[in-house]
């Protein structure tokens, strides 16, 4: 009897850590308008910008984000990487609500949360774990991932953008489903950070090409 209530305990505080670590960065996770009647999901990874998936932006004006507390910003496309699927928007509107990425790199097996804004019903979240790393991998339309992050996670529409996140919190990695498809993908947060600082910079990200 003992034991069960011990393992009812362990259970209890996953739960509960879990969804802290949901409610820790909600305040970071927008809804993107950038595609008719679908929205999608991205997140404030710097005073007043947010990034998101490059597919779900079917329009490069017109753009706008919904915050966590309802607020409605119009958002200025900055640039956008077709090859890891990320882009850019500023919304100078937004404050300082921003995400942390996670230290000490990803582990296969590790639990992990897909969490999104998808509509105007607030967030929501999927269970599951890491169930690969690793890279470089090739992908659609002339992708190509020098690192990814596959989860069991469920990729519900309008996660796409949005954050994949361990149970403190901090971010592993941005939903790009736009990458492979029947898999969710992510890309791992160090290489994100440092895709949408230089788009932040350029607007775009130069790579070699050997044919």
């Amino acid at each position: 009897m003992e034991r069960k209530e011990e393992t009812l305990n362990v259970l209890s505080a996953l739960s509960e850590g879990m969804a802290d670590a949901v409610e820790k960065v909600g305040p970071s996770v927008v809804l993107v308008n950038g595609r008719r009647r679908r929205p999608a999901s991205g997140i404030v990874y710097s005073a007043g910008k947010v990034l998101t998936a490059s597919h779900v932006l079917e329009r490069e004006e017109d753009l706008s984000v919904m915050t966590h507390d309802g607020r409605t910003l119009e958002a200025r496309f900055i640039g956008r990487d077709p090859s890891t699927d990320l882009a850019v928007l500023e919304v100078p509107e937004l404050g300082n609500n921003m995400a942390e990425p996670a230290a000490g790199g990803v582990r296969v097996g590790q639990i992990s949360l897909a969490v999104a804004r998808p509509s105007r019903e607030g967030i929501r979240a999927s269970f599951g774990i890491v169930s690969a790393a690793g890279g470089p991998l090739r992908a659609g339309r002339g992708m190509r991932l020098e690192r990814y992050v596959q989860t069991d996670a469920t990729p519900y529409p309008g996660f796409s953008g949005g954050p994949l996140i361990n149970t403190e919190g901090a971010v592993l990695g941005i939903m790009a489903l736009g990458l492979a498809r029947g898999v969710a993908l992510a890309v791992p947060s160090e290489v994100a950070w440092r895709v949408a600082g230089t788009l932040s910079e350029r607007g775009s990200v130069k790579r070699g090409y050997l044919g």
